[in-house]
């Protein structure tokens, strides 16, 4: 029933993706974050929706007579940068070539997303459109398996789809955290109260999903998007009264499991686990060592005999003790910073930290831009959430192996669009009408 009911709406999306190219943007991005194959168990699943979407969406714009030229832009031009040191990493890696470029081509997808974004959103409802196909997907799962958490009575463990790019539940639950601030926003744009009180229901069955993760990463990603917006709140006693006594009351039905892993946070150089993602991050920072301009190459970390020629279990035991741990085999980085340290060495480093912070100060340029050009309250707001949106991937991300994130990038082709097609360009435009309208006026006279 379900794989009927999916192929009988996907000419509906295909003949939306055809007719305007932002919903192609959108439906790009909805694809790769919904992953379809995932939820069809039949004959649907056969099919390539990723695939067909892109396709479709690249003819759309083809198409499309009203095209424009992107303004140059920093943020773009280190992306691509970024893009082109990927490749060079990948010709020149210590890893399994196999492994590698399929890699390689994965990030090249999520960058030609970012540039397809930036090139065919220009307005707010087209934005507002993109953050509705993250709601509909990430939300979506984000709802659902809050539910099961729920009625399971916390005995639920959420962990992403098999296959999918959120597969393991601490990447899932930095989604969820990066996707709350975009749910706020669309709260505040929404009319109607119906889909204003959905999605605040979405917000709160989030939150009880991050929970139900039992990610100690995206726990601290929660705590601090909820500190930010107690920070921005007018009513922060009432709000923090609110909060004490809902952890009062979630104290009672949380299990004993989640707490007692949440508690060793404080242990943390004791704990197993946190000791294994310590040695993963000596693995990538020996290997980046050994190899500082290129680095390993893709999952080079995660290659066996790469991982066993270099000894992290007895480097840098002053930092933290890692001397037990000889026997580790081979990990993940767990780190989008030694993920992309390990994999690209120090100068792809230097430019993925250029991305974010690049980003991170643009979108504080936008604000300010935004309340200088009085432009719409709810674009300032956007501005802002976008800001949360990032921090909580830079906070969550310390713990999860996510550099190449569909869902960063979208973040990061919104910022750009809202710099250069709404703010900037509106100004333009209203320069020119101005200088126009004082022509005609000499004229009259």
């Amino acid at each position: 029933m379900r794989d009927i009911f999916f192929v009988l709406i996907f000419p509906f999306i295909l003949y939306a993706v055809f007719k305007r190219p932002f919903i192609g943007a959108a439906m790009w991005l909805w694809v790769s974050m919904f992953f379809p194959n995932g939820w069809v168990y039949g004959f649907a699943g056969s099919f390539r929706y990723n695939l067909i979407i892109v396709v479709c969406a690249v003819f759309s714009y083809i198409g499309w007579k009203d095209k424009e030229k992107n303004e140059k832009d920093t943020l773009t031009s280190l992306i691509l940068l970024f893009l082109f040191w990927t490749l060079i990493t990948s010709i020149f890696t210590l890893s399994i070539p196999e492994i590698v470029w399929a890699e390689w081509i994965e990030f090249l997808k999520v960058t030609l997303l970012f540039i397809f974004t930036i090139s065919v959103l220009r307005t707010q409802l087209h934005l507002n459109v993109l953050i509705w196909a993250l709601a509909l997907s990430i939300g979506f799962y984000g709802c659902l398996e809050g539910l099961k958490y729920i009625t399971s009575g916390g005995g639920h463990r959420i962990a992403g789809l098999k296959g999918h790019v959120l597969g393991d539940r601490n990447e899932l639950a930095l989604a969820f955290n990066m996707l709350l601030p975009l749910l706020a926003y669309l709260i505040h744009i929404s009319k109607l109260k119906l889909v204003k009180f959905g999605l605040f229901c979405a917000v709160v069955l989030t939150v009880i999903a991050i929970i139900g993760t039992y990610s100690r990463g995206g726990t601290v990603a929660l705590i601090i998007v909820g500190g930010y917006f107690w920070l921005q709140s007018k009513h922060k006693v009432l709000y923090a009264v609110i909060i004490a006594i809902s952890f009062t009351v979630a104290s009672n039905y949380v299990p004993s499991s989640w707490t007692e892993r949440m508690d060793t946070l404080e242990t943390a150089q004791e704990d197993s686990s946190f000791l294994g993602r310590v040695l993963a991050w000596k693995q990538a920072v020996l290997m980046a060592s050994d190899n500082p301009l290129t680095g390993g190459g893709f999952k080079a970390g995660q290659t066996s005999y790469l991982w066993w020629s270099y000894n992290g279990a007895g480097s840098f035991n002053n930092i933290v003790d890692t001397s037990q741990m000889h026997e580790v085999k081979f990990k993940a980085a767990h780190s989008i910073y030694f993920q992309v340290l390990g994999d690209h060495g120090y100068i792809g480093l230097l430019i993925f930290l250029s991305i974010i912070i690049t980003a991170y100060m643009k979108m504080g340029k936008n604000i300010k831009l935004a309340n200088k050009h009085n432009s719409d309250k709810s674009l300032i707001l956007l501005c802002k959430y976008l800001k949360v949106s990032l921090m909580a991937y830079c906070a969550g991300g310390a713990g999860v192996s996510l550099a190449y994130f569909d869902m960063l990038y979208a973040l990061l082709a919104m910022t750009v669009v809202i710099e250069h097609k709404i703010i900037l360009l509106g100004v333009k435009s209203e320069s020119k009408a101005s200088t126009h309208n004082n022509r005609r006026a000499r004229i009259n006279v």
